[in-house]
């Protein structure tokens, strides 16, 4: 989500089709951010297309940054439109009176749908997403990551990642934030939003904060650090009993 554009992929069979989905979790759009997740991790081994971002960041690294704002460009471009197609799903299911406009209730129905899915969906990926990006920025750091600190690391975020999502997911879910970004959403203000707008402008008024890299980010920044880094005891005891 991010967009919906989720970093990490969960092994196997997709769960949309495999298991017993909670109350709250759309099935169809669950899929769709697996779909979206196979997809990212495709381009991410594309070796032709590595190639060529390798090439336009050593241009950006001397001034030439146009080839990386293009690149960029087009992979925002792809995930806007892999979230328009999970939102338009959203829209025809619960436009229920199907008049093309959406109500504050209509949004809110949608938000939680889309929040609980995006919840489900990150609980069985974050681990795995937030690993990957803290041992890209410890590699780009050039420091290192001990067995004993990584079994730690995994430990914390496993035993913290659902608590943190679900507070995530309350605190989004809430006739309060449903209010302003309806607010947000109608751009014309005429009282009404519109498919257009809701496509448009459902990412931005949630303030993207909706994608496995996204969240993954969050949970590094208050939990990965905090205990694993500001508690060398407790890396010290994981590295010494692994």
């Amino acid at each position: 989500m991010g967009s919906a554009g989720c970093g990490a992929v969960k092994p196997s069979i997709g769960p949309a089709e495999e298991e017993e989905l909670p109350d709250g979790v759309d099935p169809e759009v669950m899929q769709m951010f697996q779909n979206e997740a196979k997809r990212t991790e495709e381009i991410k081994n594309d070796k032709d297309l590595i190639q060529k971002i390798l090439e336009a960041q050593r241009l950006a690294s001397q001034g030439d940054t146009k080839q990386l704002e293009i690149m960029r460009k087009e992979e925002a471009d792809r995930k806007i439109k892999s979230n328009s197609q999970i939102l338009d799903v959203l829209w025809k299911r619960f436009d229920k009176d199907g008049n093309g406009n959406m109500d504050t209730d209509e949004l809110l129905t949608i938000l939680n749908v889309y929040l609980r899915t995006a919840k489900h969906w990150l609980a069985s990926t974050i681990v795995t997403a937030t690993m990957r990006r803290l041992k890209a920025e410890i590699k780009q750091s050039k420091k290192d990551m001990s067995d004993g600190q990584e079994k730690h690391i995994k430990m914390v975020l496993d035993g913290h990642a659902n608590t943190i999502l679900e507070a995530w997911v309350k605190e989004k879910a809430s006739i309060d934030i449903a209010k302003k970004m309806y607010d947000t959403m109608d751009k014309n203000k005429d009282g009404k939003i519109e498919h257009p707008e809701f496509v448009a402008e459902f990412m931005n008024a949630l303030d993207r904060d909706v994608c496995c890299s996204e969240k993954s980010r969050v949970i590094a920044k208050r939990v990965l650090f905090h205990h694993a880094y500001h508690c060398p005891s407790s890396s010290s005891s994981s590295s010494s009993s692994s």
